[in-house]
């Protein structure tokens, strides 16, 4: 392509082709126009460093999982059952999962909301505010974080607060550690 350009004029098209890549991939994130539509069909989005990431999977993709922990900034994740969102570090998080979730919101810097089915784990650890609505039976580990917790059926709900405090009981139903009602 360039064999006729003086060396200068090859540098610089180099130049702006490389320029025009890095501007391009820095932007892309996860999200695809058709999220999970890969040609491996496994689901699985992987956020680069640094940037926001939109991902979601219907119920034809079994094991949908959002990789969002290399210094992110706004991730999201919906799917069906069986999802895995890792958010540790990201400075904001969104999960919307049904049944046997695992959602990691561990070190979120604003706000971490997970809507889980039953049989999920949602990790707050150290979260600046993370926002937990359970539909069913599920464990929620709020070590070092402050977390609000609502339960679809509170008996069925497991929070650990960290350092052997159980949460506080507010007026609304739900359930807070690290923080008041």
């Amino acid at each position: 392509m360039a064999q006729g350009l003086p060396h200068r004029a090859r540098v610089s098209i180099f130049a702006v082709l490389a320029w025009i890549t890095a501007m391009a991939s820095s932007t892309w994130g996860c999200y695809r126009q058709n999220p999970c539509r890969d040609p491996t069909n496994d689901g699985m989005c992987y956020c680069p460093v640094g940037a926001s990431c939109q991902h979601s999977c219907n119920a034809a993709v079994p094991n949908c999982t959002l990789g969002c922990a290399q210094k992110n900034y706004d991730c999201s994740v919906a799917c069906v059952d069986d999802c895995t969102a890792i958010c540790t570090g990201a400075r904001s998080c969104d999960a919307a999962c049904g049944a046997r979730c695992s959602v990691s919101c561990e070190w979120v810097k604003q706000r971490c909301a997970a809507h889980v089915g039953p049989n999920s784990h949602v990790n707050c650890g150290g979260a600046t505010d993370c926002d937990v609505r359970c539909e069913g039976p599920c464990d929620v580990s709020c070590a070092a974080g402050k977390c609000r917790v609502q339960c679809a059926s509170p008996s069925d709900c497991e929070i650990d607060c960290g350092g052997g405090a159980g949460p506080a009981s507010c007026p609304d139903g739900s359930r807070v550690c690290g923080r008041p009602c």
